[in-house]
């Protein structure tokens, strides 16, 4: 399947919900946000426990900070300030010639469209960078991840690891056009 999600209008995220480029300053909120997850939530993402949110969130943005692997995050702002809701995660295998994301929402914002619109950002920015393919794993108990995968037009094939399934997509060039995504900004 090569369809593209088109990036949902501003209108349809939650009202005070943004997304945008992490960067290295956002690296103690990341792991603040990785942190704040339910059990459930951060197991399904890393795929198993998690020693250490700082050395996650460094990987997702010290170690990301250039064009083909970066971070997104939505973040919400009311009257006690902007707190991290949810995030998305790319990088690109030159070997592989293939794009991998991961994305989490804490349970209190999930089933908005907070996924969706981050994942719609992430292929558009993959095809303004020239990477059309784009893979997810998700373990093999992980419904939601699964169900969401299947709603966006990935294809599921076999994972080298057992505990888990793989989702590909070939995304069309369809995304360079929407003037709603932005190369990445770093």
């Amino acid at each position: 399947m090569s369809e593209y999600l088109s990036p949902p209008a501003l209108a349809e995220l939650p009202s005070g919900v943004s997304i945008r480029s992490a960067f290295s300053g956002d690296l103690g909120s990341l792991a603040d946000y990785f942190e704040s997850l339910s059990e459930s939530s951060r197991y399904n993402r890393f795929m198993g426990s998690v020693g250490s949110f700082s050395v996650i969130a460094f990987e997702c943005l010290i170690r990301g900070c250039r064009a083909e692997r970066f971070t997104l995050v939505a973040e919400v702002e009311d009257s006690s300030g902007v707190m991290m809701i949810a995030e998305a995660s790319y990088a690109f295998d030159r070997g592989k010639n293939c794009g991998e994301f991961a994305i989490s929402v804490t349970d209190r914002w999930q089933r908005r469209g907070l996924g969706t619109a981050l994942l719609c950002e992430l292929q558009c920015r993959a095809v303004n960078l020239g990477f059309f393919d784009l893979f997810g794993e998700a373990l093999k108990t992980n419904d939601r991840m699964k169900a969401f995968a299947r709603k966006a037009g990935f294809e599921f094939t076999r994972s080298s690891d057992w505990r888990a399934v793989r989702f590909d997509k070939r995304l069309t060039g369809q995304a360079s056009i929407s003037p709603s995504c932005a190369a990445p900004d770093r």
